[in-house]
């Protein structure tokens, strides 16, 4: 297939839905689901996930409006004036000797009122040039960028990401500052929300590196090592540690690498399905029926690979029933996946396993071995 056969055959399977730009929570989720072409070819196209996922039954998703704003005060009590907070944090916790904050905000609402337009096309050129003189070490440059535009590439093709900052220190790299509003309650903050983040920040690292690279500095100058600004306990005073995400690099780095091109992704999508624009939530029930069946039928199309990693996806809700639909043993973890190997279907494996059905192969005979042993193991468990 051609790229612009694939293009096409993609925009037609987007159909009215719209397109968004891919967040680094998006692309760091790509990490629970390696090689589920229904999610890859949903990323590619950019289909928003959390209005289908609604759609097909998920409960609604996002942030509190308390949560929301609550973090926009916390942001802003970071950044605002001379920076002192940061400063602080950056000289303690990031060991970065640095006495003076210049800083340029490369956001959207910044770069209209300066430049008159503001497409990420444009503010990613701005962004680069501004890095270029951050690794280049010169004395005017900006030592602290807000809200930079950088590109990656996702199978062959550009994608932009927004980190929240990138700050340049003496130690002659570029180091991630990621400012978030969950609290660090007595200097510990919660594993699983820290986790989160070091994956999101991997994916601007890796943006940052690619633009060294293209520049012919080296990757090597944007540091994996950044600082992550928190709030102390239950206020909005601000603390902050080290976090360095090498580990998270290195695994988004391959999965970012073995994405599939648009040509093959679009090898998977059949011709005359199409995903509707999501209704508003007060449209007629009707109205949003006939966008729910039109929605399952065009990711129903698609193949899925389930799993327990899925659980953070957004289809989580759809991708499940439909497993529990087809009786699949995915439905029942990756352990019993694992074990039944090509045998995908629960009542095959118990066909297997209680003899009503022959094994053909050898993978076939393994399952019904393995599953009459257990089967045994547990009537002699229940007899004694």
């Amino acid at each position: 297939m051609t790229r612009t056969a694939a293009e096409q055959r993609l925009a037609e399977y987007r159909g009215d839905c719209p397109s968004q730009p891919l967040t680094a929570r998006r692309l760091a989720g790509l990490l629970d689901v390696p090689g589920c072409v229904r999610r890859q070819v949903l990323d590619a196209i950019g289909a928003p996930l959390d209005p289908l996922a609604e759609l097909l039954g998920a409960p609604p998703g996002g942030q509190s409006p308390f949560a929301i704003i609550r973090a926009q005060r916390f942001e802003e009590r970071v950044t605002t004036g001379d920076m002192g907070p940061l400063l602080m944090l950056l000289r303690e916790r990031l060991g970065a000797p640095v006495t003076a904050v210049r800083e340029c905000d490369l956001s959207a609402e910044q770069v209209r009122t300066q430049y008159q337009r503001s497409d990420d096309t444009f503010r990613a050129r701005l962004s680069e040039q501004y890095l270029e003189q951050m690794l280049d070490g010169d004395k005017t440059a900006v030592n602290l960028l807000r809200r930079p535009v950088l590109t990656l590439t996702l199978g062959g093709e550009p994608t932009f990401v927004e980190p929240d900052l990138v700050a340049y220190t003496t130690t002659d790299q570029l180091h991630p500052v990621e400012i978030r509003s969950y609290p660090c309650i007595d200097g510990i903050a919660d594993p699983g929300q820290v986790s989160v983040t070091a994956r999101e920040i991997a994916v601007h690292v890796i943006a940052a590196q690619e633009v060294a690279h293209r520049l012919g500095r080296g990757r090597e100058r944007v540091a994996t090592r950044g600082l992550l600004a928190l709030p102390r306990n239950f206020t909005l005073d601000a603390t902050g540690q080290p976090l360095d995400v090498a580990p998270q690099v290195r695994r988004l780095r391959r999965i970012l690498a073995g994405f599939p091109a648009r040509t093959a992704l679009a090898r998977h999508v059949p011709e005359g399905t199409s995903l509707p624009a999501p209704p508003p939530r007060d449209a007629p029930e009707a109205v949003r029926a006939a966008a729910a069946e039109q929605a399952a039928e065009a990711l129903g199309a698609l193949p899925s690979r389930f799993g327990d990693n899925c659980l953070s996806c957004g289809l989580f809700t759809f991708c499940r029933n439909e497993q529990q639909a087809a009786g699949a043993v995915a439905r029942l973890g990756n352990a019993a996946s694992n074990l039944c190997g090509d045998v995908s279907t629960v009542t095959a494996a118990l066909d297997l396993a209680e003899g009503r059905r022959a094994p053909t192969t050898g993978a076939e005979q393994a399952v019904a071995d393995a599953l009459s042993r257990a089967a045994t193991a547990l009537t002699w468990q229940e007899c004694r």
